[in-house]
């Protein structure tokens, strides 16, 4: 599986836990599209939006061995035994800088100017994510949103194991 295909199952699977997610809370998710960008057009309940997906990193050797093991085109990258590099951005940091940058891609703005705002899944990618650090990251991201235009009228953090967690 080339680095290309991976990214697109990742994405793919993202959806279809989301769309499980929906449909325990008695909503329907049906893919209309798969452009990207966004990963995905939508009908949630008869409404049409789209889907932006992006990931946080727990740092950047952590990253490089998650995203280098599927593809075929890439040798697989192991992590360093010092997984606290001194020099790296903290988690939160991560996570400010992939939600940021969201808002500040042209084609992501040109999408919410023509299709209206849509949903943004994070993913938390952390040997070290729980709960609380879930519910103070919700307040730095809802923070964010806040403070910039209504692309995303809903933010959910999901975890390795494809649980959702809504932001906004």
């Amino acid at each position: 599986m080339k680095r290309r295909e991976a990214k697109d199952v990742h994405e793919k699977t993202v959806l279809d836990s989301f769309k499980t997610m929906l449909a325990k809370e008695g909503r329907v998710l049906s893919i209309l599209e798969r452009p990207d960008p966004p990963d995905a057009i939508v009908d949630i309940d008869g409404n049409k939006s789209w889907i932006e997906i992006t990931e946080a990193m727990f740092n950047k050797d952590y990253a490089r061995n998650i995203t280098s093991f599927p593809p075929d085109d890439a040798a697989h990258v192991y992590s360093e035994q010092n997984l606290l590099g001194e020099s790296e951005e903290t988690f939160e940091q991560n996570v400010i800088k992939v939600v940021s940058k969201k808002y500040e891609k042209a084609s992501i703005r040109s999408i919410y100017s023509t299709n209206g705002s849509g949903i943004l899944l994070v993913g938390l990618f952390s040997p070290f994510v729980d709960i609380e650090v879930i519910n103070d990251l919700s307040q730095v991201v809802s923070e964010i949103v806040r403070n910039n235009d209504a692309r995303f009228n809903q933010v959910y953090f999901y975890d390795r194991a494809h649980n959702f967690y809504k932001v906004v």
